[in-house]
Order: structure tokens, then sequence, then C-alpha cells
């Protein structure tokens, strides 16, 4: 009997390490930067602007083409700058702003970043010029280039401080 136990204590052990191990393994590598890239956004917007809201955006990059939509809403009559943080990703990323949601039949590009360079769209910075009640941001996902990988993009809300 007291075989059977240190043998059945002895098998868990050894299931346990294995299992363990074997998830330290299939780990998926995250490469964001979260509150450190939190904090240099928000430094960005100073003296001129003053900090209002920021959003950390998870990104796994799959073997499929992704989109994830914020939706901010926004006082009409003030002014904006919108910042963000691509530092923590591992690869890029398109980033548009629109006036209407996804769904929206018609709806304008404010802003885009497909035409920018990898060194530009480091850390973009945008000032929307026309007065509108909410701003939609799509960030467009490609495939992941070799294997799943995770980062985030901080996006960064600042309103012009008045004088």
């Amino acid at each position: 009997m007291k075989k059977k136990l240190v043998f059945g204590l002895a098998s868990l052990s050894l299931v346990t390490i294995l299992l363990t191990s074997q998830s330290n393994y299939n780990e998926i590598p995250d490469y964001c930067l979260g509150a450190e890239t939190k904090t240099k956004c928000r430094k960005a917007l100073f003296p001129e602007y003053k900090y209002d809201a920021a959003k950390t955006t998870k990104i796994t990059f799959k073997p499929k083409k992704q989109f994830k939509e914020l939706e901010i809403p926004i006082y009409i009559g003030e002014k904006y700058r919108l910042i963000w943080s691509m530092e923590g990703l591992p690869q890029q990323i398109d980033v548009e702003v629109y006036d209407k949601k996804y769904e929206a039949k018609s709806r304008d590009v404010l802003f885009t970043t497909r035409s920018m360079s990898k060194e530009d769209k480091q850390f973009i910075t945008f000032d929307p010029k026309k007065p509108m009640r909410r701003l939609y941001i799509d960030y467009l996902i490609p495939p992941a280039e070799d294997s799943v990988k995770k980062g985030c993009v901080v996006f960064t809300l600042g309103y012009k401080i008045k004088k």
C-alpha cells in the first residue's frame, strides 16, 4: 500500500513537471511595453495639450488578417490631439481614423498611416480639424510574418488648454 502511494505521488509529480515545461515551451512572446509607453505618450501632450484618456489595445498576431475598432467620444468645440505609440508591436499595423463606425454606409477617412514608412509609424500624432461628436479608430492587423506573437498599441487622447 505504501509503495502504491509513493509511486502515485512520483507519477503525479512527473506529470506536473511535464505539463509545466510544455506550457512554457508553447508560450507566445509578448512585446508590449504598456505602462512605460503610456508615460511617454502623456509627456508628448505637454505643454500645449492636457491628458484626457489612454487605451492600450492588446494584439495577438495570427496567421490571418484582423480588425479592431475603438469608438472615441469627444466634445464639439474642443481641439484634440491623438497620439499612438507602436513601440510595443513586433510588426507593423495600419491605423485609420473615421467619422463613422465600420458598419456605416458612408464614412470619411480623416487620417491613415497606410503610406507612412515604418520609422514614421513608431510614434504617430493626429490633430482632427473637423468638429464631430465621435471618432472611430480602426486597427488593421496583418497576418503574422512568421509565428504567433503578442504586442500592444498605446493610444492617448489630449485636449488643447484654452488660455
